[in-house]
């Protein structure tokens, strides 16, 4: 049976490789998975910008930001995905 990361597994995996995408999405699926989808849409979109932030604070101080935003990320997500939806695809 598969053993999900608890979340200082993952959050140490994107300290020790934050530019690895696949990391920041397994944190937007854990905080899906644990009730925080407001959050975890923000890591999933927004994770370069958040990787980029790593340059002058920490991991915890970015992800606290994230926490506390959340609600306002979550309306520039969808504004983001629906853009997205809308671009034409050649």
């Amino acid at each position: 049976m598969f053993d999900p990361p608890d979340l200082a597994a993952l959050l140490n995996a994107i300290d020790d490789r934050p530019d690895n995408r696949s990391r920041w999405l397994a944190l937007s699926s854990w905080l899906w998975d644990n009730g925080r989808d407001d959050e975890a849409g923000a890591v999933r979109v927004l994770w370069p910008t958040l990787h980029d932030n790593l340059a002058c604070v920490s991991l915890a101080a970015t992800l606290a930001d994230v926490a506390r935003n959340a609600k306002g990320l979550a309306k520039v997500v969808r504004n983001v995905e629906r853009r997205a939806e809308d671009t034409p695809r050649e």
